[in-house]
């Protein structure tokens, strides 16, 4: 009788301990789809800043030396976009073989193209050995799948930023807990009732403890979507465009000043859209 109390109340607890989990998990999925967009709408305001500078005459030419160093560094970035809309347009095939038979792999490829390039990009670090933009089709899915962790963590490795972070948003199955599901209690019917109670325990603790993990990481992200979504509106050339003259030589001193400021928040962008939360 005091087991199957002991029992009842630890499924009790371990429900709650995946619904905390699921709330969470949603929400970071769903801050990193945001900062996926909000920084592919960043690269697009690059590339237009790239073709005004290179239209404009006379532009001193470190301005065009300061973009192509932006360009050169977010490659891997719109790489991933590629891959995604390549991806999503079904013009990828064999996407996930080289991380075949790894739960994280597996996992990533069940995402869906946008979802697991937004994670990639969030919490991935690039460690496959090539650079993502240096590769086409399958082998580019692969290494950009690469970035959560996937072949990594499979191999014992632990050298990927993704790591803990990407295992809680893969859910429980990510986590070595296989098996024991929760679905009414249902799965531990065939458990003692002492047996059940620790294995409920067991779980509900790597739940909690995936959590305590991911929460900082949450708010982290928001912070980062936040100061990207500011630091877009500086990038923003309509008032260049439209009153500026189009020969850097007619420049007033406060033009060239604010012409200044679009290439260095340039800079900046370049700098935000490669952070990684560890």
């Amino acid at each position: 009788m005091f087991y199957n109390q002991l029992k009842k109340k630890a499924i009790k607890r371990l429900k709650a301990a995946q619904e905390d989990y699921l709330l969470i998990a949603e929400n970071a999925n769903s801050k990193a789809l945001e900062l996926f967009a909000v920084r592919k709408s960043a690269a697009k305001e690059i590339e237009r800043i790239e073709m005004y500078i290179n239209m404009l005459a006379n532009s001193p030419k470190e301005f065009a030396k300061d973009i192509a160093q932006v360009k050169l560094e977010i490659k891997d970035f719109n790489r991933a976009v590629e891959i995604e809309e390549e991806s999503a347009a079904g013009n990828i095939k064999g996407a996930g073989s080289a991380v075949a038979g790894t739960v994280a792999g597996g996992l990533v490829a069940s995402l869906g193209p946008t979802a697991a390039m937004a994670i990639a990009t969030t919490f991935g670090t690039a460690s496959t050995g090539a650079a993502i933009s240096a590769l086409s089709g399958a082998a580019a899915t692969n290494a950009a799948l690469a970035w959560l962790g996937g072949g990594a963590l499979a191999a014992g490795g632990g050298g990927m930023a993704a790591g803990n972070a990407f295992l809680a948003l893969a859910g429980p199955i990510g986590w070595g807990i296989a098996g024991i599901l929760i679905v009414g209690g249902s799965s531990f019917a065939a458990y003692k009732n002492k047996q059940a109670a620790e294995e409920a325990e067991k779980v509900s603790n790597e739940i909690v403890e995936k959590v305590s993990i991911l929460l900082p990481k949450l708010e982290e992200m928001k912070q980062l979507v936040e100061n990207t979504k500011e630091l877009k509106k500086s990038l923003d050339l309509s008032l260049i465009v439209n009153t500026y003259p189009n020969d850097y030589k007619e420049f007033t001193e406060e033009q060239k000043k604010v012409l200044v400021a679009l290439i260095n928040n340039t800079k900046a962008m370049g700098q935000l859209i490669n952070k990684r939360i560890a």
